[in-house]
């Protein structure tokens, strides 16, 4: 995030541009590199200041507008796996319901585009919106998969999230301008004229051993980037590849 100069998988390059970066994924950046480069003896007053804003965005209406549900879930995110696999701890039960909370309330206006289920290009924005959610979704997943492990507490595989798209391709989510990914999604929408690969077609099942299936999941590895091939080593590893 800060030393590759390069936003987390879970948010996407246009929402961290120059003078257009919403308040909470402004304020997470500032406060990630207070956090990466406290000197010793300043942890403490560091963890207070993540824990404040932590509880700012928690305290925010539900009701804002979508784009700032996310930045808000996606900032909670970050500083939530901060405190738990940082040193100084300061992760609760309480925190993770807070965290599952905004995730609902992010997912709760839909984790498509309109267009995507009409299988037509949707708008830029619309499609940022709509793939930076379902990579936050699956973020808190595996994050809230590893919380439960630690535990001892049972974790199940995310029936809910049958049906929702797996992480699209690489040159999709990188496109740089409107241009770009306007000519990109329409080779998308060539290649994938059976719909978009469903992220329960990665798991275990009689179907995924159909050759139309595995054909399906080697078009989308050809041209996943590096978090959807995070997510498919994990699927992997636990259904069997």
């Amino acid at each position: 995030m800060l030393r590759d100069k390069r936003p987390p998988p879970i948010i996407h390059h246009a929402q961290v541009r120059e003078n257009e970066t919403p308040r909470a994924l402004a304020n997470c950046y500032s406060l990630v590199r207070m956090w990466e480069q406290a000197v010793p003896g300043s942890e403490e007053i560091v963890m207070n200041t993540v824990a404040r804003e932590m509880e700012r965005l928690a305290s925010e209406s539900p009701n804002q507008h979508d784009y700032e549900l996310l930045s808000s879930f996606q900032a909670y995110l970050i500083y939530s796996i901060l405190m738990y696999f940082g040193p100084q701890g300061g992760f609760s039960d309480t925190t993770m319901v807070t965290l599952l909370d905004m995730a609902s309330h992010t997912a709760r206006n839909g984790l498509f585009c309109a267009a995507e289920l009409a299988r037509v290009r949707p708008t830029w924005e619309s499609w940022i919106v709509a793939a930076t959610k379902r990579r936050a979704i699956f973020t808190l997943y595996l994050f809230s998969s590893i919380y439960n492990a630690d535990r001892m507490l049972p974790n199940f595989v995310a029936e809910e999230l049958r049906g929702v798209y797996a992480p699209g391709n690489k040159t999709l989510w990188e496109a740089t301008d409107r241009q770009t990914w306007n000519k990109e999604y329409d080779r998308y929408l060539l290649d994938w004229q059976d719909g978009s690969l469903e992220i329960n077609e990665l798991w275990a099942s009689p179907e995924k051993e159909e050759p139309g299936r595995k054909r399906r999941i080697e078009r989308w590895v050809e041209s996943a980037d590096e978090f959807g091939m995070m997510l498919y080593s994990v699927c992997a590893h636990i259904h069997g590849s």
